[in-house]
């Protein structure tokens, strides 16, 4: 019985490293005459720029700062993509992980693809990771995409 897969999630960060789950995002896509929304989760806003002074940039004014700039890159990269994919940017403010998390929950995605740094041991626990933490709270089907070439492997005799 083979899965079939109606709406698929790209978590970016603006970064090379999470594009890199682009390429795969729309391959599927395509063989499962999916849509894609591609997501980017900015964090909250949480003061005023230059209060007290005569010009302060509100917490309003940043985030619609922020996301007119997410929306230009998002719109860059589905200009990028295959013709014919059904492609949707979507921007929403808050922590990462639990933001993903959320927005698949409520939006009915069937699959999220997302790029990881593949850091292991010590590393992963300094820098934290927001792709295992999405891997341990979505419901979803997740596909991980190292960020990073593996070397080959060796064949001892």
């Amino acid at each position: 019985m083979a899965k079939k897969y109606r709406h698929i999630l790209v978590p970016l960060d603006g970064s090379k490293l999470a594009e890199l789950a682009l390429e795969d995002a729309c391959q599927l896509a395509e063989l499962n005459q999916a849509k894609i929304t591609l997501l980017h989760v900015a964090s909250p806003v949480e003061e005023v720029i230059g209060a007290g002074t005569d010009h302060p940039i509100f917490i309003d004014q940043q985030w619609e700062s922020e996301r007119v700039k997410v929306m230009r890159y998002l719109s860059g990269l589905i200009g990028q993509m295959p013709p014919g994919l059904e492609v949707h940017p979507e921007v929403e403010m808050g922590a990462a992980a639990e933001t993903i998390v959320d927005y698949a929950n409520h939006y009915d995605v069937d699959l999220i693809v997302m790029a990881t740094h593949g850091r292991s041991g010590f590393r992963r626990l300094i820098y934290g990771s927001v792709a295992e933490a999405v891997l341990h709270e979505a419901h979803v089907p997740i596909l991980m995409v190292r960020g990073q070439p593996q070397p080959a492997p060796t064949v001892a005799f």
